[in-house]
């Protein structure tokens, strides 16, 4: 991690985690958030069939990241089958909603 460059202004430094940042960066981060997001929870199958081109082994790597990083959250649900299900966070909603303000400033340039 470095150090502050602000000189006087200590308070507004944040720290910078670059785990963070290249899972924001990594393909169907975003994908993922933005589905989440619109349906609310979902199942591993029916976020895999709504994102073209994906894997199983790239979801499943996607979401475990995703959840350690608390940008979704994992549930079961003890029924005969059991069932999973996954939601964004609020973190998560954040994160989405700055990727998206950065996407949409970069069609004005």
């Amino acid at each position: 991690m470095v150090d502050c460059v602000l000189k006087e202004d200590q308070e507004l430094c944040m720290s910078y985690n670059p785990r963070i940042f290249q899972l924001l960066t990594r393909k169907y981060t975003f994908s993922v958030l933005v589905l989440l997001d619109k349906y609310g929870a979902l199942r591993f199958n029916e976020i895999l069939k709504k994102i073209d081109g994906m894997t199983q082994r790239a979801l499943s790597i996607r979401l475990k990241e995703m959840e350690e990083a608390n940008l979704i959250s994992r549930n079961v649900k003890n029924e005969r089958p059991v069932t999973v299900y996954y939601n964004i966070t609020t973190q998560g909603k954040a994160v989405k909603n700055a990727m998206l303000m950065i996407l949409q400033l970069t069609t004005l340039i």
